[in-house]
C-alpha cells in the first residue's frame, strides 16, 4: 500500500478497498488473544489495543476471515493515535498497519472477502 493513501481521504484513492468489519486477528509476537479489527483491506488493517505500538514497528499477525481461512503475516505501524472510545474494555490506542509481507493467495482471499462484503452491502 501506497504511505500517501492514508493522507488523502476517499475510498477510490486508496490502492486496495477497506471494509469496516471485525474480522478476528492476533498480533503474534505480543502474545495478544483474538481480538477483531476496525478495518480490513488487502493493504493492511485497523485495530484497537491497551498497548502502545510505535510507528514503524513491525508485527507479526494472524488473521481469521469469517470463512475460516487463517492468514499470516507481517506487517508495519504506518500510523497510531489515542482512542476516543473504549473498544470491548480496552480504552488505549487506535493503529494502521500495512502488511510487508503477505503471500498472493493470502492478499487475494482478503481482497475476495473485501469486495465481496461490500458489493453485499450495497
Amino acid at each position: 500500500m501506497d504511505n500517501d493513501a492514508f493522507n488523502l481521504s476517499g475510498a477510490d484513492r486508496r490502492k486496495y478497498p477497506r471494509l469496516n468489519a471485525a474480522v478476528t486477528y492476533s498480533v503474534v509476537d505480543r502474545n495478544s488473544g483474538f481480538q477483531d479489527t476496525r478495518n480490513i483491506s488487502a493493504g493492511g488493517i485497523a485495530f484497537f489495543s491497551g498497548e502502545q505500538i510505535e510507528i514503524g514497528c513491525v508485527i507479526y499477525l494472524r488473521i481469521i476471515l469469517p470463512d475460516s481461512s487463517l492468514i499470516r503475516a507481517k506487517a508495519k505501524v504506518v500510523w497510531t493515535q489515542a482512542a476516543h472510545t473504549s473498544w470491548k474494555d480496552n480504552a488505549g490506542y487506535e493503529f494502521g498497519v500495512e502488511f510487508s509481507e503477505l503471500s498472493e493467495d493470502d492478499r487475494r482471499k482478503i481482497s475476495r472477502f473485501v469486495v465481496l462484503r461490500l458489493d453485499k452491502d450495497l
